[in-house]
């Protein structure tokens, strides 16, 4: 069973989610800040992360950048959801990622950006792929 962190302030929105996935046999862990995702990624090394960008404190692209400087989470591939808006204070990275989100998925080599809100079944396909199973 493939190891999924879940890293999303919205309790509702992680329930939901966290849910969906587990229906479909992935095992999920769940953080709502970044600090809490960084402290169990660290400790269960997951199979993949699935990362918002808007948190409170540090975006989401600071804390991927903090997860990467961990040599055993370096290759751990991350999936990166935001609502695809650009308020608030994030960093230029972030709200080039949101822009290119805006344009449907975008894959780079270690990590995938989706929009939300998104297709159920495409996301899950998407996991799939990222993970390495059929």
């Amino acid at each position: 069973m493939q190891k999924i962190l879940l890293i999303e302030d919205e309790p509702e929105a992680r329930a939901l989610l966290a849910r969906r996935l587990s229906a479909h046999r992935f095992e999920v862990l769940e953080a709502g800040d970044g600090i809490e995702g960084s402290r169990k990624a660290k400790e269960s090394k997951p199979d993949l992360i699935i990362l918002d960008l808007k948190l409170p404190g540090e975006d989401g692209i600071q804390i991927y950048h903090g997860l990467r400087q961990d040599p055993s989470l370096q290759k751990v591939p991350v999936l990166f959801l935001t609502a695809i808006s650009t308020g608030g204070s994030m960093s230029k990275e972030s709200l080039a990622l949101i822009a290119s989100a805006k344009h449907g998925i975008e894959m780079k080599g270690e990590y995938v950006v989706m929009g939300k809100p998104y297709d159920s079944k495409q996301l899950v396909e998407t996991i799939r792929r990222m993970v390495g199973e059929p």
